[in-house]
């Protein structure tokens, strides 16, 4: 009786020990198939081909190229922006201004197209400036810039040219630019300013007797989650004539969506 039982009792462990190998074995062969099988790439979102951006902004006075359209008082503006994935968009701005024409309103159109290689961007298109309610007011811009980055700094470059127009005194203009960027690390602020040269019947229709001008700005922007508070030093060489030509400090209080 004691045999019978010991020899079942040693079948049983070596029928265990078996069962035990051959899990072992089965699971390892688990484990390698798993090492070996190739981790699933992650799902690639695609860029829609239609995206829009918007603003609204405050402004203690709404600058252009150095002179203020607000006769140094307070705008509200506000802009949105349909983009293509290919590059190509349109926009529509506005803001309030002092009366220009019989217009206390601006309403700019622009389309064009913009795309970035390798950090550089470069943008070309046409925008129109409509003056609601004015008579003999509006006029239109071609225009083209190219972005970059030289180290830490960002620098956008450009010319707008309006071409001979009744509407801005019966000639052309010409405006170029340079305006450079910093953001400072580890903090959500940029440095940025402004450098621009005007020449033509738009300089000249500013009354001071010369057809250029040169205007310069200088300022910071602060943003937060989707607020960008901002502060800026605007003027030109002008700005002896006083007016809506002086230098002055403004603030601005944006939200982008």
């Amino acid at each position: 009786m004691i045999r019978s039982t010991t020899f079942k009792t040693v079948k049983f462990a070596a029928l265990a020990a078996t069962a035990l190998v051959a899990i072992g074995t089965a699971g390892a062969a688990q484990a390698q198939t798993a090492e070996a099988a190739p981790a699933a790439a992650a799902p690639v979102e695609e860029t829609p081909f239609l995206s829009f951006t918007g603003n609204a902004t405050f402004v203690t006075d709404y600058r252009w190229r150095g002179v203020s359209l607000s006769d140094n008082d307070i705008a509200v503006q506000g802009g949105i922006t349909a983009t293509t994935s290919p590059g190509f968009f349109i926009g529509l701005w506005g803001s309030s201004i002092a009366p220009y024409g019989g217009a206390t309103t601006e309403i700019d159109i622009s389309g064009g197209w913009s795309k970035t290689f390798g950090g550089i961007t470069p943008t070309v298109g046409i925008i129109g400036y409509l003056y609601p309610g004015g008579s003999n007011v509006d006029f239109w811009e071609l225009y083209g810039s190219l972005g970059f980055a030289l180290g830490p700094i960002g620098f956008t470059t450009g010319i707008n040219f309006a071409p001979n127009q009744d509407n801005i005194g019966g000639g052309d203009n010409t405006y170029i630019f340079i305006a450079p960027s910093f953001a400072i690390p580890g903090v959500p602020i940029t440095l940025k300013g402004n450098l621009g040269y005007e020449t033509g019947a738009i300089a000249a229709a500013l009354g001071t007797g010369h057809d250029n001008k040169v205007d310069y700005m200088i300022g910071a922007d602060f943003k937060y989650k989707m607020l960008t508070f901002g502060a800026q030093w605007v003027g030109n060489n002008r700005s002896s004539f006083g007016g809506i030509l002086g230098d002055t400090f403004l603030v601005t209080l944006g939200a982008s969506f």
